[in-house]
């Protein structure tokens, strides 16, 4: 108990930090994104700057072309989660997506930035959900969709590229992406493509709010005291990236966007060698 006072003093240090980044964010997207200020000039600060707001969830619309990687997934005829090309024949998404549901109810819309239209529909041939998924809850979520045709790779459908086994997660803002709902209490998820910046948050950090239920299969990503960005439903799935690469795939948390409850990601690297095994990638 004697060191209660510096946990807390401790905790409101990594708050003030959040909040100078928070405001950089804003800083170094206005200057870096100079071509798209016509486009943002309608936008509150708030859609600029989702770590400032406690309202929205955060992300702005995106595009097929900035993430030809991104999938659409139905099944049986309604919108749910997303996924990611991995390979010509391949996509990755959340074990919790499609357990227990047969091939033949899936479908993956690819290369539009609309989940509703566009692009092309992908049947799948395949359903693999890792074997241990589940031991404990949500852990080793992940699965892989052989796809019924092989894609043609082109500027709105290509694979993204993986972790190598055993590597660390950074410690950076990953860009997660979906058609997961906009706001905390919302019903209606977006017809575009959103995008949101998250910046990663240390697995030792994250288990002062999830405790044993944070294994060594996951990592968190968002602003761990404010919140105020996240990923929510309609999101599982879908990737969590830096340069190029997939390191994670939207899992759980506890609500959507909330103080002391990042999203949960699933760690690819920790389990590259079964996708290996698997998807062969």
């Amino acid at each position: 108990m004697g060191r209660w006072p510096e946990f807390l003093l401790f905790l409101c240090l990594i708050r003030v930090g959040e909040l100078q980044e928070a405001v950089e964010c804003c800083s170094n997207d206005v200057q870096a994104n100079e071509d798209e200020q016509q486009e943002l000039q309608d936008l509150e600060l708030e859609a600029i700057c989702p770590e400032l707001s406690g309202q929205i969830i955060g992300g702005r619309p995106s595009s097929v072309a900035r993430h030809p990687y991104q999938v659409s997934m139905v099944i049986n005829g309604n919108s749910f989660c997303g996924g990611f090309i991995i390979s010509r024949t391949h996509v990755m998404t959340a074990a919790h997506c499609v357990q227990n549901t047969s091939p033949g109810a899936i479908r993956l819309r690819v290369g539009s930035t609309r989940r509703d239209s566009g692009g092309r529909i992908v049947r799948v041939a395949n359903v693999t959900v890792h074997p241990q998924y589940g031991r404990p809850e949500f852990d080793n979520d992940i699965a892989v969709l052989r796809l019924a045709q092989p894609l043609n790779f082109n500027a709105a459908v290509n694979a993204i590229r993986l972790p190598q086994p055993g590597d660390a997660v950074p410690l950076v803002r990953l860009t997660v992406t979906g058609w997961g709902l906009t706001a905390p209490r919302g019903r209606r998820i977006p017809r575009m493509m959103m995008e949101a910046q998250v910046p990663v948050v240390p697995h030792w950090l994250c288990r002062l709010s999830y405790g044993d239920a944070l294994t060594n299969h996951m990592f968190c990503g968002g602003h761990f005291l404010i919140g105020g960005v996240s990923s929510c439903q309609g999101d599982s799935g879908g990737p969590a990236v830096f340069r190029g690469i997939a390191y994670g795939v939207v899992s759980f948390a506890r609500g959507c966007a909330l103080p002391l409850s990042p999203t949960v990601f699933t760690n690819i690297a920790s389990l590259r060698d079964w996708v290996t095994q698997n998807a062969g990638v």
